[in-house]
């Protein structure tokens, strides 16, 4: 793999008999990718494979489009504190030893430990993705579980501050007599509370499990910046920010801030107060026919800031209705540019969009190759160069050199030309041996089982037979008309304060 791609990276950690213990691997095009798209990083162990019972895990980041981006993968024998020191070492030198701002994983104690020993100054997260999971089979023996289901799902993603939380969760724990519930009352959902609602692309990573295929994340991403360039979504308003926006953004981070642009429609903005312009405003949000949800906007027009309670630019990076309504109210034509992130712009030149994947070789045009190829030589230079000023200064002359005669080339040839280079051996490694084969019956799941998941299933399972032993006792026409009661869901009314002038809620 190394010879096909020379940038690839990896490292393996080996038992007596040569088998490998641990292995972690990375191509070009994720290192290169990592530049633009490590702020906020999950890794994934959930799934195992077939022959070996070796642990797969994944390193996986958040693209321009909002699509999942490959960054590492890994084996692992166990999943001991040494072993995912050992893994998180070996990504950190990979990615030339920059570590994320936020990392997202299950609740592994192992991964926590190893976490804060290699990565102390990133912010650990749960994945609540798997916090969710873990409900089903926490309720499943309370009556009118679902609606308790509901409710809960409710309060998690429609609490906007950790005082929000902390009003509406207790109050779900009281409506539905849950206070003596252990898990529901203990840490995990306040610890959730605290740490979750945070800057970066977080809640990006919660909606499904983030195992990828990274041949077909490369492909999805090519046909997304292909329609970037070539196609324009047209605006649904006549807003001159969401122009703004619509001339910036991918389609995908685009449509986003369209949804809120159709969202201020449910808005009702009131000024309360304004001194020397800086202004508060009441927003009433309509979430039904008699539910207002209320929220605080602050606008400076001294220094065109605006601040909000909801979050979402700090989760999600794109301004929410709530400030559109006020930029608006304010006859703002042209937002603020700390608004337009560049991480989800379309005119970067990002330059891992270049580099091939080690799965798409047959893809890869030749523009790809010279560019892979420039880069792998420059890193040994870089590296060299780096040791002192004086070899920093000569580099930097023959930069110039170099620049000043391919522009003259490329001047009297109208077009570009490829630069030769030597190749790049791979030097030979010792012969591994396969780790012992695992047998199994039948067709193996890809996926791990845990003792959570057999409790649900066997919850479902005799959720089943149980139905189908009232069926044959009772009418089935009575039996449908008792299962099919409406939900009338709680009411939650958000408690707020009005931010003060020095608070930093935008910290992106």
């Amino acid at each position: 793999m190394k010879e096909k791609n020379p940038n690839f990276f990896f490292e393996l950690q080996l038992e007596e008999d040569q088998s490998i213990k641990l292995a972690f691997w990375a191509d070009a095009r994720s290192r290169a990718a990592f530049e633009y798209f490590r702020d906020v990083i999950s890794f994934d162990t959930t799934y195992n494979t077939n022959r070996y019972n070796l642990v797969c895990g994944s390193f996986v980041g958040v693209n321009h489009h909002g699509q999942s981006t490959l960054l590492g993968c890994s084996l692992m024998k166990n999943e001991e504190i040494e072993s995912f020191k050992w893994l998180f070492q070996s990504w950190l030198r990979c990615m030339g030893g920059n570590a994320p701002k936020g990392f997202l994983t299950d609740q592994c104690a192992s991964m926590k430990r190893a976490l804060e020993a290699c990565m102390p100054t990133t912010v650990h997260r749960w994945c609540i993705w798997h916090i969710m999971k873990k409900i089903p089979s926490k309720l499943n023996g309370y009556k009118g579980h679902a609606d308790i289901e509901q409710e809960m799902s409710q309060v998690v993603w429609n609490s906007h501050s950790k005082d929000s939380f902390d009003m509406n969760w207790n109050d779900f724990l009281l409506n539905f007599g849950l206070a003596d519930n252990k898990w529901l009352s203990g840490n995990v959902f306040l610890k959730y509370a605290a740490e979750v609602i945070s800057p970066g692309t977080a809640r990006l990573f919660s909606s499904s499990n983030n195992t990828i295929i990274a041949s077909e994340a490369g492909s999805k991403q090519r046909e997304s910046d292909a329609a970037d360039f070539h196609t324009l979504i047209p605006c649904a308003t006549k807003s001159c920010i969401e122009a703004q926006f619509q001339d910036a953004y991918t389609h995908a981070k685009f449509r986003e801030v369209q949804a809120q642009f159709r969202g201020k429609a449910n808005c009702i903005t009131r000024l309360k107060n304004s001194t020397l312009g800086y202004s508060v405003y009441d927003i009433g949000e309509q979430v039904s026919s008699s539910i207002f949800n209320k929220f605080v906007v602050t606008y400076d027009s001294v220094v065109a800031e605006v601040k909000f309670q909801c979050l979402l630019f700090d989760s999600r990076g794109i301004l929410c209705r709530h400030a559109l309504s006020v930029l608006s109210f304010e006859q703002v034509s042209q937002v603020s540019p700390r608004y337009i992130l560049e991480r989800w712009s379309k005119k970067v030149k990002r330059r891992h969009t270049h580099i091939k994947s080690s799965h798409d070789e047959p893809l890869m045009e030749p523009r790809s190759k010279r560019f892979d190829q420039l880069v792998f030589r420059s890193q040994n230079i870089y590296e060299f160069a780096s040791e002192s000023e004086e070899l920093t200064a000569i580099l930097h002359r023959a930069y110039d050199n170099v620049m000043a005669e391919m522009e003259s080339l490329k001047a009297k040839r109208k077009g570009t030309s490829s630069l030769s280079h030597e190749d790049a051996n791979l030097e030979s490694v010792n012969e591994l041996q396969s780790p012992p084969r695992i047998r199994t019956r039948g067709r193996p799941k890809n996926r791990l089982g845990s003792k959570l998941e057999k409790q649900i299933a066997n919850a479902t399972k005799k959720k089943k037979t149980k139905v189908l032993s009232e069926i044959n006792l009772f009418d089935a026409a009575s039996a449908a008309h008792s299962n099919c009661s409406q939900y009338q869901g709680h009411v939650m009314s958000y408690q707020f304060r009005v931010p003060a002038a020095g608070d930093n809620l935008l910290g992106v």
